[in-house]
């Protein structure tokens, strides 16, 4: 893949015609844990970009729910959403702090991982214990490992389906149109599942321009 094409391609679209170092430096973490963990398919490369794009409001790094700098700042901010929510909904009930730590698991990361059960699916592919540290979905390394074996082994959809089973619907590679908003699915059912599929078509685009196959 030609970096300068695909980062020339990404900087008009999805970011706009800008893009920071920061960001820069946050793909280049996503595009090395694809290397190391990912299934060579640019579909999933380029979902598990369009997820972070959203899930991090395009900031490309690991950050906490409400984008807080604090564990006690990302507290405050689920407890308050929980109030508007109601007592019954599913950010009042992850909110709870959980023993045995007393960590609240909130969204974090470039995935935005939640719920105490997803943390402990998550522990192996970070390689440390998430629910004694779930702090550790800060580090980019770990959370990108994270958002791409999860995307890819459908860990959060109840049905263990991946992006590969949205993508192979029409029994051709890539995500159609109503692929990729199938495929928001493997993150958080149809959650803003027609905005983060145009997402992927800009990422989609831009690494088929600098070369990369679909598979």
């Amino acid at each position: 893949m030609n970096p300068a094409i695909f980062f020339d391609a990404i900087r008009a679209r999805p970011f706009g015609g800008r893009l920071s170092q920061a960001q820069v430096d946050g793909i280049n973490g996503i595009l090395a844990a694809f290397d190391q963990v990912g299934d060579a398919r640019r579909a999933t490369l380029a979902y598990a970009l369009a997820t972070a794009f959203h899930e991090t409001g395009q900031r490309m790094v690991p950050v906490r729910e409400g984008f807080a700098s604090t564990d006690e700042g990302s507290r405050r901010a689920v407890n308050k959403l929980a109030e508007r929510r109601g007592p019954d909904s599913a950010v009042a009930r992850y909110a709870r702090p959980q023993p045995p730590y007393g960590h609240v698991y909130y969204g974090r990361g470039h995935v935005q991982l939640t719920w105490l059960e997803n943390y402990r699916r998550s522990s192996a592919d970070a390689g440390v214990d998430l629910v004694a540290n779930p702090d550790a979905m800060l580090n980019p390394t770990i959370s990108a490992r994270v958002l791409i074996r999860g995307i890819m082994d459908g860990r959060w959809n109840g049905r263990g389906k991946g992006v590969e089973h949205y993508e192979m619907l029409d029994g051709a590679p890539g995500l159609a149109p109503a692929e990729a908003e199938e495929a928001r699915r493997t993150v958080n059912v149809k959650d803003k599942a027609a905005l983060i599929a145009g997402y992927y078509r800009d990422f989609d685009a831009a690494l088929a321009a600098a070369g990369m196959r679909a598979q």
